[in-house]
């Protein structure tokens, strides 16, 4: 599920879900909060990286969840569940983007929705020449609740939105020239280019690390909960209304979903 482990001070979390291409369920959420714990209480960390086993990076939400979580009704009263689900990740993006020592994110293969959250919340993204980058929440009738902002924060509103609203998907190059990528390297280089972040990063005095995160952090804490509150309402109130069963069956099936138009045509396209 997930790999953690110490080489000296450095801390590496490997995500390990081939079989799902790593793709975010509630015990991968919870174990990276409890790496990133685990990297709060050692004082003389220098850093937390995040990567994929086998040449993938993370597929995001997993389909199952979404599809268990849509087959149970609203309640009555009290919080949807939807909504709780979608928050834990948010609250571990927020825990990533806030963790007082520096973040890597090293990423092979595809970074799908909340695999793109999961780096675009790092400090460091560095990236292989067969990496892909994708938002595709729109294409599936999801909002990209949690990610959102993060996206937004590393690469600017415009750039954001070119991502997020049309689900394209860039390839390393692409996403270093919008900001979503610091470096990029072929895979046979990628380790050796990780290998100087570390040794840089192995310079600086701990504590000095730690006080310099707390202050780039300071600034977005204000608003960024709230945001991310209306992001999980969000989000329920998409997957509740039963669209998204409609745009993974046709992910699944390599067909456009019904809602899709060709710009000067009467009607919605039916690609089978």
């Amino acid at each position: 599920m997930l790999r953690f482990e110490w080489q000296g001070p450095f801390a590496f979390a490997t995500l390990d879900r081939p079989q799902a291409r790593h793709a975010l369920n509630e015990q991968m959420v919870s174990a990276l909060r409890a790496a990133c714990d685990a990297v709060t209480a050692r004082p003389d960390a220098r850093a937390l990286v995040i990567r994929g086993s086998g040449g993938q990076f993370c597929a995001g939400g997993e389909f199952a969840s979404f599809k268990q979580l849509i087959a149970e009704p609203a309640p009555a009263t009290g919080p949807d569940p939807i909504t709780a689900m979608n928050r834990a990740f948010g609250r571990l993006l927020e825990a990533l983007a806030a963790l007082e020592v520096p973040t890597l994110a090293v990423v092979e293969g595809s970074a799908i929705g909340g695999g793109v959250g999961l780096a675009v919340v790092c400090d460091f993204v560095l990236a292989s020449t067969t990496a892909r980058f994708a938002t595709p929440e729109v294409t599936l009738g999801l909002p990209p609740a949690q990610i959102a902002a993060f996206v937004a924060t590393r690469i600017g509103d415009v750039a954001a939105r070119r991502l997020l609203l049309t689900g394209e998907t860039l390839d390393s190059e692409e996403a270093a020239a919008l900001g979503l990528v610091d470096e990029v390297a072929d895979a046979a280089a990628l380790d050796t280019l990780l290998a100087k972040r570390l040794v840089t990063l192995g310079r600086a005095e701990p504590a000095a690390l730690r006080e310099t995160k707390r202050l780039l952090a300071l600034r977005q804490r204000a608003s960024l909960a709230a945001t991310l509150d209306e992001a999980a309402r969000a989000f329920t109130r998409c997957l509740r209304s039963g669209a998204p069963l409609e745009g993974m069956a046709a992910f699944a099936q390599k067909r456009d979903a019904h809602w899709v138009v060709v710009p000067g045509a009467d009607e919605p396209r039916h690609a089978s």
